[in-house]
């Protein structure tokens, strides 16, 4: 995962993250390292990142996964859900003292291409401070990564030789609505992991999501008083991007 020659560098308004290994043919790599077009490159890092949805929600993103154990996000496609949470974490104070946040994807192309994308935004090269974890390929620091991102299959790995997870401060289950067998293993197991450990944080975020079942079925409240609530609801709105479509001169 060390820096490498990229010929993504020569082709205007596309990019990869610092680190990314890119080696391979442009026109044959298919399950490569993340390629990112962005429209916007004009614009410095962190305008890009006030441009998204989701970012007039950050105060109470942080405010919510400090008063509750569970938060359930509904962000819609396009929102920056999953590459701007993890940041506000970090930035809020949640990695501190060497712990980590945790973010889970269902697919590994996910995991490693919004790993590549917020290792970019941070300026850093992938597998220092913002690392990735799946099957055969581990781009990650044990001392400094503190954004991991990790397929569910991964993270359920890691309970077996850490039941209760402790090296995680928060964790959040991206795509959850996509209900894979990993998924819904992972689920239960948080869920019983938070009765052992009350300051381990979850977020479960998807862009299609029955926010009401997953609230109930987090919430460990027994008491029937609203106040007493330990998961909260938050959604955040999306937009869509202009699609331009390119035919090739028969």
């Amino acid at each position: 995962c060390g820096p490498k020659h990229s010929v993504l560098k020569t082709v205007p308004g596309w990019s990869t993250a610092p680190g990314v290994c890119e080696e391979r043919d442009l026109c044959t790599d298919t399950a490569g390292s993340p390629i990112i077009y962005n429209p916007h490159t004009a614009l410095s890092i962190e305008k890009q990142r006030q441009r998204l949805p989701v970012f007039k929600h950050r105060n109470n993103i942080l405010y919510l996964v400090e008063s509750f154990q569970t938060v359930v996000i509904v962000g819609e496609t396009g929102s920056g859900k999953s590459t701007q949470i993890p940041q506000y974490l970090l930035e809020a104070g949640w990695a501190a003292d060497g712990k980590v946040i945790g973010v889970t994807q269902p697919r590994r192309v996910a995991a490693t291409s919004v790993a590549g994308r917020v290792a970019e935004e941070r300026g850093a090269y992938l597998g220092h401070e913002v690392g990735y974890s799946i099957r055969f390929d581990d781009c990650s620091d044990p001392h400094a990564t503190r954004i991991k991102f990790l397929t569910d299959g991964m993270l359920v790995r890691e309970m077996m030789s850490d039941p209760l997870l402790k090296k995680y401060s928060v964790i959040m289950l991206d795509e959850a609505h996509e209900r894979t067998l990993y998924t819904d293993i992972t689920i239960g197991l948080l869920k019983k992991i938070q009765k052992k450990r009350r300051d381990l944080r979850l977020i479960v975020a998807s862009a299609t999501l029955d926010a009401k079942k997953f609230h109930d079925f987090f919430d460990l409240n027994e008491s029937g008083d609203p106040n007493k609530d330990t998961c909260a609801i938050l959604t955040v709105e999306g937009r869509t991007f202009p699609v331009d479509i390119f035919y090739t001169v028969r």
